[in-house]
């Protein structure tokens, strides 16, 4: 049977179609979104949200020589369209070939997969797994917005959403928090929380609103910047986020005046916006690079704050090269708005892990351990057991160590002088060659792009 990652890896290879129309990575995926919306929603039943004269029948029954007109119009049309979702997918949508014959080509290789079998299994993972292929093969597309999806599943499945929660992820990127969240409850015959969702970059947010819609999901994607948005008094039951990892920029007056603690680091920012606007006994799952968990000045400010005020109760470490946009060493924040800091659990699945990059993939399997020892209470109260991953500190402890937070410090005095040296030394190496695949890979793009703008001007000028 042909499942969803045979679907992916065909839907991919149309992109050598875009790459001869000088269409770059970073543009892939609005392209593919566009058709693939028209085609999934025929295949779906979904085109009763769609105009008569803009649906895929009117592409697919298109000849070369008058498909690319009717393309543009009927992504005109769709931007002007009477549904909500569809008219906000659509808005300001362009494509970006300029041949009728490689649209044609286009429309025919999407037509010719198998849609029935491939409905067996899940429309809205073809999407999703485009998303994720998009992120593996260029740090320009989509992974800076990609969290991979093992520890998307693990984080949902640890803090459970029910169908009486708001769930809220301010750095939506392509919806991942917010889709797991949703099909988490569907598993239990449950109604789906309410998602809601903010993305500042216009063609994400158009990718978020695809993958819910296509995994029968609706929810609000908001366009624009989180740390303006004021939630209201409220707030939300359940957070679950991965903030973009730029590590300083400038934050304006107006955001700054939103927080407790003005800072220009924009992960502190985040953990602040979070912790924030978490409904009381509301619970929060935070990525966060590791530089939040033990900076001085204002970020142990952060901590103390979140310690003295909110229950945090796990601390887990990812392994270095989980991420397609950087190699930074990144840890999750587990807390509750439920009274302060007792006892706070650290879990490492870093030390001694496999190099995890393009080569060795993180796996759901990987998570495994993890999500047995956080325990079946959404609130991290289960009765848990210390191993030689698993530590726990008290609240005097983690004082005496400076609020510091990062599992290297909680661990120092269990190991010998210099171990943890040798594993940071070891996870740095993996990530600047990472890092250095994921460059190269780059430049190799950028030198195609390059030489077929040259060979494109060297063919005007021999026409002249």
């Amino acid at each position: 049977m042909q499942d969803t990652s045979d679907v992916t890896r065909r839907l991919w290879a149309l992109c050598g179609v875009l790459r001869n129309e000088g269409v770059t990575y970073h543009e892939y995926l609005n392209e593919l979104t566009y058709l693939l919306f028209l085609k999934l929603a025929h295949e779906l039943e979904m085109e009763s949200r769609i105009p008569n004269n803009c649906r895929w029948a009117e592409l697919s029954e298109s000849a070369a020589d008058s498909i690319l007109p009717r393309y543009t119009k009927i992504l005109e049309n769709l931007g002007a369209a009477d549904d909500d979702i569809v008219k906000t997918i659509f808005a300001d949508s362009k494509t970006g070939i300029n041949s009728g014959e490689s649209l044609k080509q286009l429309v025919q290789g999407i037509e010719d997969i198998d849609w029935y079998r491939a409905r067996q299994n899940g429309l809205g993972d073809v999407y999703e797994g485009l998303i994720q292929k998009n992120a593996q093969e260029s740090r320009y597309g989509a992974g800076q917005y990609f969290t991979p999806r093992p520890v998307v599943e693990a984080l949902v499945h640890v803090t459970a959403p029910s169908d009486d929660d708001v769930v809220y992820d301010p750095a939506a990127g392509t919806g991942g928090f917010l889709v797991a969240a949703g099909l988490g409850t569907a598993a239990t015959n449950s109604s789906p929380p309410q998602l809601v969702g903010i993305e500042l970059v216009r063609d994400v947010q158009r990718m978020a609103l695809m993958n819910l819609l296509l995994h029968g999901l609706e929810g609000k994607i908001l366009l624009g910047d989180a740390l303006h948005h004021d939630v209201g008094d409220n707030g939300y039951s359940v957070c679950l986020t991965n903030p973009p990892f730029g590590a300083k920029g400038a934050l304006t007056a107006e955001q700054n005046e939103r927080l407790e603690y003005q800072t220009s680091n924009k992960q502190l920012a985040f953990l602040q916006h979070v912790y924030q606007n978490l409904a009381e006994g509301g619970r929060a799952a935070i990525v966060v690079p590791d530089n939040v968990l033990f900076e001085g000045g204002t970020a142990a400010a952060v901590r103390t704050k979140l310690l003295d005020s909110y229950r945090v109760h796990t601390i887990l470490s990812l392994p270095t090269g989980i991420f397609y946009a950087t190699g930074v060493k990144t840890s999750v924040l587990f807390f509750c708005a439920d009274g302060s800091t007792e006892e706070t659990w650290f879990y490492d699945l870093r030390s001694g892990q496999t190099s995890f990059g393009k080569r060795r993939q993180l796996l759901a399997s990987d998570l495994n351990e993890f999500v047995s020892a956080y325990g079946a209470d959404a609130f991290g109260k289960s009765h848990r057991i210390e191993t030689d991953r698993f530590k726990r500190l008290t609240r005097e402890e983690l004082a005496a160590r400076g609020d510091r937070l990062d599992f290297a410090h909680v661990k120092s005095s269990d190991r010998p002088t210099g171990s943890s040296s040798i594993a940071d030394l070891l996870d740095d190496t993996r990530s600047l060659r990472e890092e250095l695949d994921s460059a190269l890979s780059g430049i190799s793009e950028i030198e195609k792009i390059l030489t077929r703008h040259f060979q494109d001007r060297e063919g005007e000028a021999l026409g002249r």
